[in-house]
């Protein structure tokens, strides 16, 4: 019979919250523990994404920015499972 493995005692399974700022809106999200790197990566793209997008014509406000993101990520994600297929 194997040992069973131990957590360390520090160890949190508990989610952060964090918070994070994006056109200038704070949030407060959970974080999984150990998956604030990759949210922070996120949150980078997320700002790269904005600051492309935010002065283009016909692209008025925050919420068109970010519809326009929404729509470029689902285009993309679209042809990424049809390249995928």
């Amino acid at each position: 019979m194997y040992p069973k493995a131990q957590k360390p005692a520090n160890t949190s399974t508990k989610p952060k919250q964090l918070t994070i700022a994006v056109l200038g809106r704070h949030m407060k999200i959970s974080c999984p523990p150990g998956q604030e790197e990759k949210l922070q990566n996120a949150l980078t793209e997320l700002e790269s994404r904005v600051s492309n997008t935010r002065y283009q014509s016909g692209v008025h406000g925050a919420e068109d920015v970010l519809l326009m993101i929404a729509l470029n990520l689902c285009n993309e994600l679209l042809e990424a499972k049809k390249s995928g297929e």
